[in-house]
């Protein structure tokens, strides 16, 4: 035992060595933290989410719901897609911000079209350019916008008409009007609902609203300036996050004072105290290493520092009565060695039994499925001329039935000797044992009496198995009449029956325990086989004969156990001795 618990305490160090694992208070400080900051970041990420609607939603709304007039700026825009058709046009913008700059000139002189043409002349013209600025005014004053745009396509190519934003200068339009370019380069049918977009540094939420003019494509762009609002709102992102940082740190250091405190020093109390909780040299263990670490709080802890101790106080108790079981278990092994030996004595053992007689040859075994059986054989010679041959077995297993056995085989030996009948001698022994059978035990008992001078045997069976004969070189199954078994029932009568053995004939003798052997299926062995295996090896002596049968019967059951005793004998008849034959006794009367 002692040599057990070193190599368990040798194999744990170099697990421990092998795989060092964080200590739990980490993994909870840990844990803690990444709840924390997880919670944290969420939080942060729903204040942002309602921060920036609380920002966007507004002005997104106003965007949205504001419905613009087209009669207020298709018709200048319309006007607008003709005029860059012409070829004054054309020239005018050519020269923009160029030395021969006449753009703003042909603003101020009369085109080539006349001055009272109803719809080019130059009262039309800036009647027009007037009326739009006032709608771009109408319409940033009405939702406060930041900026207007307008646009047009014809031909293919996007054509700025104005750029107008709070605060700016009258003329600022002038400065764009005409340019060959798109106020953005995105489509701006991604528009038509109000979206944000990023220009260099700047935020601006835009939308685009689209007229038809006939032959070109006015659009109308509608925008506020957020960046002021998306840098504060990136700035409360930003406070928000080292905010939560700081709270986590803080709570992190206030749970690991906690934890350390109230949890992770009564544990690792608690594992030194299990630790430490060792066997001796001899394997045993002493109250002095039981825990002394008590935690009196009332709770999982606590708990768990009481129940320590009570487990090892506990295995101190246990281990001192595995001490005295297995001290009385080595008793018991011994006595059961003594009367496995003393029941071996008991059986004949001794072969050849007579060595002096050559008229028969003999041989038996007794295998128990456990230390001692309850099976038992016997052969003895009454006279000269008479041999007693038995096979019995005990209806209980172990020591009870090896001391019934006992008794039973000196009973039946006693009345043998005296010269009885066999169905007297079982009738004597079975009153003799219902006389006194307290814990109602019977034997099962084939008997029978050889006449060695003819080959004629006397036999009975009280509740044995059938004995199997070898006539004409085959053994068969003696199916005799059964009578009662020895000690159920006092005042029985024993039939008696008479076998005749010829010269090299052979009788086999067997407990149930060869017969009903199982295998791993729960298949029984059976006296079909038990016969299959007698004449496989009918010509050999007895001795091999027995040998055959057993091997056949380990080979069927396998791995599966033994479950009871087998017994076997054999006896082969050689004939009678013809020069003691003038010398015998006279027969035998009953």
């Amino acid at each position: 035992m002692k040599n057990q618990y070193t190599e368990i305490e040798s194999e744990n160090s170099k697990s421990t060595n092998r795989h060092r694992r964080m200590s739990l208070a980490v993994q909870v400080n840990l844990l803690i933290v990444a709840i924390t900051l997880g919670i944290s970041l969420l939080l942060v990420a729903i204040s942002a989410v309602n921060y920036r609607r609380a920002i966007l939603d507004p002005f997104t709304d106003r965007l949205a719901e504001y419905e613009v007039k087209e009669e207020d700026f298709a018709p200048f825009l319309s006007y607008f897609a003709e005029l860059f058709g012409t070829e004054e046009m054309q020239a005018a913008r050519e020269s923009h911000f160029t030395e021969d700059d006449h753009f703003l000139d042909w603003m101020d002189e009369t085109p080539s079209f006349t001055d009272d043409d109803p719809l080019y002349g130059r009262e039309s013209l800036f009647f027009d350019i007037i009326a739009y600025d006032l709608s771009v005014r109408d319409t940033m004053e009405a939702i406060d916008l930041d900026t207007v745009g307008a646009e047009v396509l014809k031909d293919g190519t996007v054509y700025r008409v104005s750029y107008d934003e709070k605060g700016g200068n009258d003329s600022d339009w002038l400065d764009d009007f005409g340019r060959e370019e798109s106020f953005f380069s995105q489509p701006p049918t991604e528009f038509l609902s109000p979206c944000m977009m990023r220009i260099s540094s700047n935020y601006l939420l835009l939308r685009c609203v689209i007229l038809d003019l006939g032959g070109a494509e006015g659009r109308l762009w509608l925008g506020y300036n957020m960046t002021e609002a998306v840098n504060e709102f990136h700035g409360f992102v930003t406070r928000s996050i080292l905010y939560v940082l700081a709270l986590t740190v803080a709570a992190s250091i206030v749970c690991i004072c906690l934890l350390r405190r109230h949890i992770t020093k009564p544990i690792a109390a608690l594992s030194q105290a299990a630790t430490e909780f060792a066997p001796e040299e001899d394997g045993t263990f002493s109250t002095d290493r039981i825990s002394r670490v008590e935690i009196p709080v009332e709770n999982e802890l606590g708990d768990l520092s009481r129940e320590i101790r009570s487990m090892q106080i506990r295995i101190v108790e246990n281990t001192e009565n595995l001490k005295m079981l297995t001290s009385e278990k080595e008793r018991i092994k011994t006595e059961l060695n003594m009367a496995t030996r003393i029941q071996n004595s008991m059986l004949p053992h001794i072969f050849p039994p007579f060595p002096e007689r050559e008229e028969f040859d003999l041989y038996a075994t007794m295998r128990p499925a456990r230390e001692v059986g309850g099976d038992f054989y016997d052969f003895f010679m009454i006279d000269e001329d008479h041999l007693a041959v038995v096979m019995a077995d005990v209806s209980g297993k172990g020591v009870p039935g090896a001391l019934f056995m006992m008794v039973s085989k000196v009973i039946l030996k006693n009345n043998a000797m005296l010269g009885r009948p066999v169905g007297e001698i079982l009738a004597r022994t079975n009153d003799l044992i219902c006389a006194n059978n307290q814990m109602e035990m019977f034997v099962t008992v084939w008997m029978g009496i050889l006449e060695i001078s003819t080959g004629t045997i006397r036999a009975a069976n009280a509740g044995h198995e059938y004995p199997a004969v070898m006539q004409d070189g085959c053994f068969r199954l003696c199916r005799d009449r059964h009578s009662f078994v020895i000690g159920g029932l006092a005042d029985v009568c024993y039939r008696e029956y008479e076998l005749q053995l010829e010269k090299g004939d052979k009788l086999f003798l067997y407990t149930d325990g060869v017969t009903e052997a199982t295998d791993e299926k729960g298949e029984l062995f059976g006296t079909e086989r038990m016969l299959g295996a007698l004449n496989a090896c009918a010509d050999s002596s007895p001795q091999e004969i027995l040998t055959g049968v057993r091997d056949a019967v380990d080979a069927f059951v396998g791995e599966a156990e033994q479950f009871d005793d087998m017994t076997m004998l054999c006896l082969t008849y050689k004939g009678p001795n013809t020069r003691q034959k003038q010398s015998m006794p006279p027969e035998r009367t009953a």
